[in-house]
């Protein structure tokens, strides 16, 4: 069975929602005609909070929060595959990738309720994602760098092998994590120095997210290209069948 649609869906799925919701809420006047990635027009949030696209909202960041648990889970296996030595960072990248998951499993829960109780919740889930998610992939491109042969502080180390890994895709993959440290470091300076912040920071909101979804769809390539594969087993199978033919 092979397992590189579970990137791929896990990162179309929320983002298609998004623009989705984005189109359905201006068009019944809950939220502004705007360029979301342009500053002066709506948080994501916003494309959720009302009816019928919080339905659509729900019904796909739910299901994606899910394959997420599984995407960090088979990702942690995977990298286990190729050969990976930092076993440590590999456990706690799927720790943090599941935080992540969790994070936007409240989030996309609660997102259409009204009332101050649960703007909090709302706002502790979107930071535990964010910050998980960008946590997660840095390790695991950490992790891919040395397996695809690039040198540099985290190269390959005597006597391991390269594993079929495209460079190019590990340099995509770090060029993402890299953009996304300098737009969260801009976001937060914009935040503490800016008395104009609150006009940019939607816009941030939406580009932070289309950075940290690409991250995820870029692996489905990494996956799709080292075949990673899976197959069901039954366990005491061959006794079984050594016993059916004693019996005969």
């Amino acid at each position: 069975m092979k397992l590189d649609t579970i990137p791929l869906v896990t990162a179309l799925l929320p983002a298609l929602a998004a623009h989705l919701c984005y189109l359905v809420a201006a068009y019944h006047g809950h939220v502004s005609w705007c360029f979301p990635y342009f500053p002066d027009c709506v948080s994501i949030s916003a494309t959720g909070r009302h009816g019928p696209e919080s339905v659509i909202f729900r019904a796909a960041l739910i299901p994606a929060a899910i394959l997420m648990m599984i995407y960090w889970r088979l990702s942690r296996d995977w990298l286990r595959v190729l050969g990976t030595r930092m076993v440590r960072r590999n456990r706690i990248m799927v720790w943090f990738g599941m935080a992540a998951a969790l994070g936007l499993f409240v989030y996309a829960s609660i997102i259409g309720e009204v009332g101050d109780l649960y703007y909090p919740h709302r706002r502790i889930a979107v930071i535990l994602f964010y910050v998980f998610t960008y946590l997660a992939q840095v390790l695991m491109t950490v992790q891919m760098a040395p397996l695809a042969g690039i040198q540099g502080p985290w190269g390959a180390r005597d006597g391991q092998m390269p594993a079929p890994l495209s460079r190019g895709l590990v340099a995509v993959l770090m060029a993402i994590c890299g953009v996304v440290a300098v737009l969260g470091a801009a976001s937060l300076l914009s935040w503490a120095f800016n008395d104009q912040y609150r006009r940019y920071e939607d816009a941030f909101e939406w580009g932070l997210t289309l950075l940290l979804l690409g991250h995820t769809f870029v692996t489905y390539f990494a996956w799709r290209d080292s075949g990673f594969q899976t197959r069901f087993t039954i366990a005491g199978t061959r006794s079984l069948l050594h016993n059916h033919r004693d019996t005969e």
